[in-house]
């Protein structure tokens, strides 16, 4: 199979998911669909540009054949590649879940900030469930330790490691900086929340990934923005 053969099979099967995400009764042209979807689907979106190119390079293969089995113009190994990348990601996206499934270290608001700090030395752990026995209220991170120890030092430093991990959340915003997202969502879908909330100046630490994105069911997993920047 040539490359040519390769990249049209590829663009065919992302027309056809453009036609059923659209569902038009009339004939919409390839470049048309992609600048529609490049505003509610984070792939198309991503890869908007690529696309539109692609379109022109698909014009050039299967109307300026010379002959039935030549195509005048032969996509590069780089360029069958991408497309195909971008048709398995688009008709078969990863999920966060298993992407991200992870075990968290879940403590508890009784717990005390020496325990905790002591769990971020002995381990990799940065970020925090906390539960009041088994209700969810709030999100501990590294970063918010540090911030809430900058605030509150003191001549008698020693007795801030004694505070329970309730007493430093209670009425910091940062512990609430999180969503709580169904384990069905794509990775796309998480990294466009995390771009969503940055435009509204908003920063999120983690969306914590449920079965449906209820805050009463059990954490599965975890997305963090380091997360999706050693997504492929």
């Amino acid at each position: 199979m040539t490359n040519a053969d390769r990249f049209v099979i590829a663009f065919n099967k992302i027309e056809k998911f453009f036609d059923k995400q659209i569902e038009d009764k009339k004939y919409i042209p390839f470049y048309r669909s992609v600048q529609r979807l490049s505003h509610t689907h984070p792939v198309v979106k991503r890869y908007k540009d690529d696309l539109l190119e692609y379109s022109e390079l698909r014009n050039a293969i299967i109307h300026e054949r010379t002959e039935a089995d030549y195509a005048i113009a032969e996509p590069h190994n780089e360029v069958v590649f991408q497309i195909e990348k971008i048709a398995d990601e688009l008709t078969a996206p990863k999920l966060v879940i298993p992407t991200f499934k992870k075990q968290l270290k879940i403590v508890q608001g009784k717990d005390l900030l020496k325990d905790v700090l002591h769990i971020i030395k002995q381990t990799d752990y940065s970020q925090f469930p906390v539960y009041q026995k088994k209700q969810f209220i709030g999100l501990l991170t590294d970063k918010g330790i540090t911030h809430w120890l900058a605030k509150n030092t003191n001549d008698n430093n020693k007795g801030l490691f004694q505070t329970t991990i309730l007493e430093m959340i209670k009425n910091d915003k940062r512990s609430r900086n999180y969503l709580f997202i169904h384990k069905y969502m794509t990775i796309y879908e998480a990294e466009e929340i995390f771009l969503t909330k940055l435009k509204e100046q908003k920063r999120l630490d983690a969306l914590l990934i449920t079965e449906n994105g209820k805050q009463t069911e059990t954490i599965l997993g975890m997305v963090t923005t380091n997360d999706l920047i050693h997504i492929p």
